[in-house]
């Protein structure tokens, strides 16, 4: 059984794993399978696996894909994966996921520490990549699978559906994990959006610019989607800016700080004022 390896794995490298350190580990081949197959990971793929852990889930990755990027930051764990996964094409990158330099993939698979679920959402929306399935706290699954003006949504509903497109797979049990967590999780996947109105791709060029105020963010976006009929220049964009009539208060607010109505006016605004 995947447990009792596991569990013979980490007494021999002489580790203890603690759920309310995120350092639970996934032992039900069922759910690994789950996970994997939900990916669509096609033989000729790289993987990226943020987390890895004891390697429960690389060992599968390695089977079906082209090549595993696996990245871990716990350095507990190193000398385990070093040994567990020397032979297999998978190169184990040292490293914190959230600034670490990752190379290029095709396909996502992890059981995300909940502590960088959002933030692992928010670099993805900056990396190119066909798919991915993960598992994260089934509160943020459904926040991200929530419908507009449901109890769900929110802000973090808002920002993500512009970049990805979600699904919700099936829950976890807590069984699943070594130790058990306390936190129920469930399988999603996503997918870089395609199709997208002129004045979402505006609102997503916004979105990037998080430090910057909004007034200068949301000129450099409508630029950026110049090819949509937006201006080239920035003095033809500060006049689309004004003619929005957001006010000076929100235009020297920070993208970061906009909140969920804040950036329904924004889209509002842009639609109203459709080039």
């Amino acid at each position: 059984m995947l447990r009792d390896q596991t569990l013979d794995l980490l007494q021999r490298f002489g580790l203890r794993v603690e759920a309310a350190l995120d350092e639970q580990q996934l032992i039900d081949p069922k759910v690994i399978r789950s996970l994997i197959e939900a990916s669509g990971i096609r033989e000729t793929d790289k993987v990226l696996e943020i987390g890895p852990g004891a390697g429960n889930i690389t060992m599968e990755l390695a089977a079906k894909a082209n090549k595993v990027f696996a990245v871990e930051k716990n350095p507990k764990f190193i000398p385990l994966l070093k040994e567990r996964l020397h032979r297999l094409n998978v190169e184990i990158i040292i490293g914190d996921a959230l600034v670490v330099y990752l190379p290029e993939f095709d396909v996502l698979v992890s059981n995300l520490s909940y502590a960088i679920a959002e933030a692992t959402l928010q670099r993805l929306k900056r990396l190119r990549f066909h798919s991915a399935s993960i598992i994260i706290p089934s509160s943020m699954a459904s926040t991200l699978t929530a419908r507009i003006g449901g109890a769900d949504y929110t802000k973090l509903t808002f920002e993500a559906c512009l970049f990805f497109d979600f699904s919700l797979v099936s829950t976890v049990k807590p069984e699943s994990y070594y130790p058990e967590p306390k936190t129920a999780t469930s399988i999603i996947t996503l997918k870089p959006r395609e199709s997208l109105k002129p004045t979402e791709v505006v609102v997503r060029h916004l979105l990037l610019q998080g430090d910057k105020k909004v007034g200068n963010a949301l000129r450099e976006a409508l630029i950026s989607a110049s090819i949509y009929g937006y201006p080239v220049t920035k003095k033809a964009a500060k006049k689309v800016v004004e003619k929005l009539g957001l006010g000076e208060e929100a235009l020297e607010k920070r993208v970061a700080r906009l909140s969920l109505g804040d950036l329904g006016t924004v889209l509002e605004r842009l639609e109203h004022n459709a080039v």
